[in-house]
């Protein structure tokens, strides 16, 4: 037996598979400020009279961070960037930044070095603004991380307590700009998401259910729970996604289709041609921003 939950912004509703049919379903209207309370109530529904020993999967899918980013409540970062020569990040689109000297060329060597003072300077108005969640990201520190990990503990140990994110632990792949708004939106998301997380984890444990729990991504490809955790961001278009992956279970091999998904939050489109769902070219749009998040092609 398989469960699937889909936490939505109005309702959360859970369906219990075995095979290839649907034996069960529950639905309970969502709490944002308790989300446990709202898998408790669709969960006890759900399990009644099922020995927990015959689920085997537990899929999640939730509209968590889209939903936080579309009604502006993600947690404000201070973004300190280190573009080097060549950029400027006020064409980036990415609100204010902290910029820094220093410079990694395209090979990964070091051309300029971080200046130490400039990087406590900027830990100075970073505590004068109040901001406990920092994002580090250099251009080309995925091919040396050296200039990332340099000021991470330099504003560490200047800011105790501030969560810091740096560029090269959310991203490898090349594009200082998304890698820059991906790593801004892992640190703006990552305790509320972590919150939801735990929040699965103690509802499931309560109802003695130790199946393997996944979350779905936005490619509409799955990740284990606790490996989302360093990478919120990948769930933004979660919710949409199983509803991608729900046409492409209805409709006929090949079939072309335009997907509406009608949500509590937002109303997101995606399109699907002959039996292929469109996937974004080169990662998810989310906002204004540009993203390395892999993702089907959704309009919100």
């Amino acid at each position: 037996m398989l469960i699937g939950i889909d936490v939505g912004g109005t309702t959360t509703d859970a369906v219990v598979v075995d095979g290839n049919k649907v034996v069960k379903t529950a639905y309970v209207s969502t709490d944002h400020d308790n989300l446990l309370k709202c898998l408790l109530g669709a969960m006890d529904e759900l399990v009644q009279g099922i020995d927990p020993k015959k689920i085997e999967r537990v899929v999640l899918s939730t509209t968590l961070i889209t939903n936080m980013i579309a009604e502006g409540k993600t947690d404000p970062v201070a973004l300190v960037l280190i573009p080097g020569p060549g950029t400027n990040p006020k064409d980036y689109a990415l609100g204010e930044s902290i910029i820094l000297g220093g410079a990694i060329d395209f090979r990964g060597k070091e051309i300029d070095p971080l200046k130490v003072t400039q990087i406590k300077e900027a830990a100075s108005g970073i505590r004068t603004q109040g901001l406990s969640r920092v994002a580090v990201v250099g251009k080309f520190c995925q091919r040396n991380h050296a200039h990332e990990l340099k000021a991470a503990e330099i504003l560490a140990s200047a800011l105790p307590g501030a969560k810091i994110e740096m560029g090269h632990r959310v991203s490898g792949q090349l594009n200082f700009p998304r890698r820059a708004a991906t790593t801004m939106l892992t640190a703006a998301t990552k305790d509320r998401y972590e919150q939801f997380a735990q929040d699965v984890a103690k509802a499931l444990k309560e109802r003695k259910i130790s199946a393997p729990v996944y979350i779905l991504k936005a490619d509409g490809g799955t990740l284990p729970l606790d490996k989302s955790l360093q990478m919120p961001v990948e769930t933004i278009f979660s919710g949409p996604a199983a509803s991608i992956m729900g046409v492409l279970a209805l409709t006929a091999p090949g079939q072309s289709s335009v997907v509406v998904d009608i949500g509590g939050t937002t109303t997101d489109l995606a399109l699907i041609l002959s039996g292929k769902p469109l996937l974004s070219a080169k990662g998810a749009r989310v906002a204004s921003l540009l993203t390395h998040v892999r993702a089907f092609a959704v309009k919100s």
